[in-house]
């Protein structure tokens, strides 16, 4: 990549962003009657035209402000602080500094509070920070997401992850309530952001917080979304289709139909273009972070149908019932796949080739429910479930040749399968938290949860191989057909109670107990045929019980700021397994760990956490049970009875640091992790290249990461960077051939991106991000792997006028391998252009172009416990689409 095209993006960027301002600004100080300073006051600069927000800030401990990337004129200059009248007043700024007198808020009523008419564009309190949807300048086919992104404070990414004041967001609410069982990217994806009124960011505490008053450091940051009132009282949404080359299409519908008490919303989507997404600009985006093997198109091709509907209703003020339905159907076809690997076994570097196709479908149906009722102050009540029922079909084909270690050619398979599933799906949980009384935190929580899973599963595999084809004389062929038919059971059931004992008013005694069974049962009866005669059929019933009983005493201090934890569970667990009549075990397991823990949060938007905690991973079914899997007869697999639970000691480190004020976002996370006696694979090549892999307890592991995230808006500029650096270490042992294998891997990674602050007319980003990876093999001579990728990209997103609009989007990534003879490179352009209709805007349509260089690929590139290999899919590329959105918005 020319690093000149960098720096040109980057005099674009700066070029293109119409708000860049110098260090002019205006600064004062808030306090109140009693000339106590005040902190936390939203002080806005409003433009008087439309309403919109100029500029933002807040004050700070000693009361102080500094507000920068003010337009030149007259504004609206306004403090506003819960509890306080708000103060307003005219400014006229000629891009010289203000220095505003020291305002003095006045107390106000509750009436007060209610009567004031002035739109507040910003209020901050303790718990919550509220935007006014209107102070932002949003277009007709913006969705929630888009309005997210141009608030102050919240991050959302490519993928539409969303994070506020530096902590991530996973549950978003639409007039408090839970929309779509609170899937976040359900509501900032298909809402429209014409239909809100106000978005706040709260700080929720747990149920639990909720009724005792004791904070368990078990809070998070949640968004709820509340409407305007004209959509509180008619329907409101969108439709969308779009056709192109190729007979590409897409469509998809979401409507709602929200009120006080009762709630409806439907979605739909059904498209080709291997998208979830609700409409054609979802395709459009990309992190420009991906790397080989994270394509933005999925390999090969896929059709997605989606249709899902929203009900909830309110019995009364905090007593909520919420049920949805989803049906999904998917259709992937993979294209033709072609994998080269190397692998080592001892001294020997084995080569091999394997070209495959598949096709899979699948059919699924959900529904969710949920009721909580939190109107007694003194205690909650929550239950939810699911009931999931899928049936999925696959069909592959495939070939592989594979050499020996003198290059000869030794092996050659030919393979077609097909597997079909019905799978049945419940769960059930309840959560019951009650305290005592009023007059002390004493209080207590039952919770359960029952999870049932069926499995009824039918394949047939049909495989010639040849073997020993370097030795013509001992050549011979094996023609194998399998048939299976295959039911699996499994049952989970939970139960937990927990209480907390004051000791004073910041210290507690807590008291868990725990038990947990797990069940599965498996019956297989599988037949075969080899060279056309009837080998012994292989019929088992397998069986894996485990269940792990926990008692626990625990100290915790909390004085508000300062959250401490520690203590002790005790653990004993069985183990149950084998096949029925033949082969049966039964291990228990007793354990003591401890765990500490400490969060402080010395002011909003700043955090220090740190977590040591000491567990046990006993063996899954798969690792354990004495079953021979050879399903695929080159590939064989089975269980080891005689494994034994390996034992992790987890330790990890975060720090927050979020200044509204300034925009600076700063994360840090850092986690090690040693395990013992871990559990590792354990493989067996033979001379005719069957693989036979079991599990083995084989010596330590450890795993290290580091994660440091850097944002920051430099107003002077109008911008806004963010740096990120991730750092992990991974050691490792398998076990190739009776020998012993430690892998070391080691990744390091940096990525910057710049973008402007204000979003209304352009919206423009560039970055780039650099990948290393390092990867040794201790038992096998020059064979260590270096892989290196680097990409570079720029979006731009311009609002011509309020009717045009034009995206673009590039990105090119770059991917050294040391295993590998070239090195890849792919271009990937994306442009679009949209105009709306109508004097409402409420009509669009959009022409799009995809991958116009016609340069996607699919490429993989990966490495493991002995081999390195690369696959090359075929994926979707170039093609061009015409889209119209109908917005049903009723403003």
């Amino acid at each position: 990549m020319n690093h000149s095209f960098i720096c040109k993006g980057f005099l674009l960027l700066l070029i293109l962003n119409s708000t860049i301002l110098w260090s002019q600004n205006i600064t004062g100080k808030i306090v109140d009657t009693n000339n106590n300073p005040l902190e936390y006051a939203a002080i806005a600069i409003i433009n008087p035209i439309d309403s919109t927000l100029i500029s933002f800030g807040s004050s700070s401990k000693n009361g102080e402000y500094k507000l920068t990337e003010i337009s030149k004129g007259k504004s609206i200059f306004q403090v506003h602080l819960v509890g306080f009248k708000t103060y307003q007043t005219s400014i006229d700024f000629q891009k010289k500094t203000i220095h505003m007198e020291v305002i003095v808020l006045k107390t106000a009523t509750e009436l007060e509070e209610v009567v004031v008419n002035t739109m507040i564009p910003i209020s901050i309190k303790k718990d919550t920070i509220s935007y006014t949807a209107k102070a932002f300048k949003i277009n007709m086919d913006d969705t929630v997401e888009d309005l997210l992104k141009k608030l102050p404070g919240i991050e959302v990414d490519a993928s539409g992850n969303i994070t506020a004041q530096g902590e991530e967001i996973k549950m978003v609410y639409v007039d408090g309530k839970a929309f779509f069982s609170g899937d976040a990217t359900i509501a900032t994806k298909n809402l429209s952001a014409d239909a809100i009124k106000r978005v706040e960011i709260i700080d929720e505490k747990s149920e639990k917080a909720r009724v005792t008053g004791l904070d368990d450091d078990e809070q998070q940051k949640v968004i709820n979304l509340e409407l305007k009132d004209v959509n509180k009282i008619k329907g409101f949404g969108k439709i969308n289709g779009g056709y192109g080359s190729d007979n590409r299409f897409i469509s998809s519908l979401n409507y709602n139909k929200i009120r006080s008490k009762t709630q409806v919303s439907m979605i739909g989507n059904y498209n080709n273009v291997n998208s979830s997404g609700s409409d054609i600009s979802e395709i459009m985006t990309y992190s420009g972070m991906g790397g080989i093997g994270s394509q933005d198109s999925n390999p090969g091709y896929l059709t997605t149908g989606i249709g899902g509907l929203n009900l909830g209703y309110e019995f009364k003020k905090n007593q909520n019932f919420n049920s949805d339905y989803f049906y999904n159907y998917t259709k992937a076809t993979s294209g033709d796949i072609r994998t080269v690997r190397t692998e080592f076994i001892g001294d020997e570097k084995i080569l091999s080739e394997n070209k495959n196709s598949n096709e899979n479908s699948s059919n699924n149906h959900s529904v969710n429910f949920g009721y909580g009722d939190r109107s007694n102050k003194l205690s909650n009540l929550y239950f939810r479930g699911s009931i999931k029922t899928s049936t999925n079909r696959a069909i592959a084909l495939n070939f592989l040749d594979k050499y020996n270690g003198a290059n000869e050619l030794d092996l050659q398979s030919l393979s077609n399968s097909t597997t079909k599933n019905n799978n049945d799906l419940g769960n059930l949980s309840v959560q019951y938290v009650k305290r005592i009384n009023t007059k002390n935190k004493r209080n207590f929580s039952l919770a359960t949860n029952v999870n049932s899973v069926k499995s009824k599963s039918a394949g047939t595999n049909n495989e010639l191989n040849k073997f020993n084809m370097a030795d013509p004389i001992n050549t011979y062929e094996s023609n194998q057909e399998i048939k299976r038919i295959q039911n699996i059971n499994n049952l989970n059931f939970g139960f937990s109670l927990n209480y907390t004992e004051p000791l004073s008013s910041k210290h507690y005694l807590e008291f868990s107990g725990k038990i947990n069974y797990k069940t599965s049962e498996d019956k297989l009866d599988q037949s075969k045929y080899i060279n056309g005669i009837v080998q012994d059929p292989f019929i088992y019933h397998s069986y894996y019980r485990n269940t792990d009983k926990k008692k626990g005493l625990f100290y915790r201090f909390n004085s508000g700021k300062f959250n401490f934890f520690a203590g002790i569970m005790m653990i004993s667990q069985t183990l149950d397994f084998g096949l029925k009549n033949q082969e049966e075990y039964t291990n228990k397991y007793e354990n003591f760990n401890p765990e500490i823990s400490f969060t402080y949060r010395p002011k909003r938007g700043r955090m220090l956490r740190f977590n040591a905690i000491k567990s046990n991973n006993i063996p899954n079914s798969t690792h354990i049970l004495p079953v021979v899997n050879d399903f695929n007869p080159l590939y064989i697999k089975r269980g080891n009875p005689n494994l034994t639970p390996d034992n992790n000691y987890s330790f990890s480190g975060s720090y927050v640091n979020h200044n509204f004020t300034t925009g600076l976002n700063f994360y840090t996370q850092i986690n090690y992790k040693y395990i013992t006696n871990t559990i590792a694979n354990s493989e067996f090549t033979n001379d005719l290249g069957i693989r036979t892999t079991t599990y083995v307890n084989s010596g330590d592991r450890d795993n290290l990461n580091l994660n440091i995230n850097l944002g920051k808006r430099v107003k002077s500029l109008g911008l806004r960077f963010n740096i990120n650096v991730t750092g992990d270490y991974n050691d490792y042992l398998s076990v190739i051939n009776g020998n012993t294998n430690e892998t070391i891997a080691k990744n390091g990674g940096l990525s910057i991106t710049l973008e402007n602050n204000k979003k209304e007319t352009i919206d423009a980003a560039i970055g780039a991000a650099w990948d290393k990876n390092q990867t040794t093999f201790m038992a096998v001579i020059n064979a260590d792997r270096e892989y290196f990728q680097q990409t570079y990209f720029t979006n731009i997103d311009w609002n011509i006028t309020e009717r045009l609009n034009i995206k673009t989007q590039f990105k090119y990534d770059l991917y050294t391998d040391s295993n590998f003879g070239t090195d890849q490179s792919i271009p990937i352009w994306n442009a679009s252009v949209s105009y709306a209709f109508f004097n409402s805007k409420r009509m669009h349509i959009m022409l799009t172009a995809l991958d116009i260089l016609n340069k996607n690929r699919g490429v993989e590139r990966s490495s493991a416990d002995n081999y390195f290999e690369e696959s090359q899919m075929e994926v979707l590329s170039n093609y061009f689409m015409f889209s119209l959105t109908y917005n049903l918005n009723n403003n």
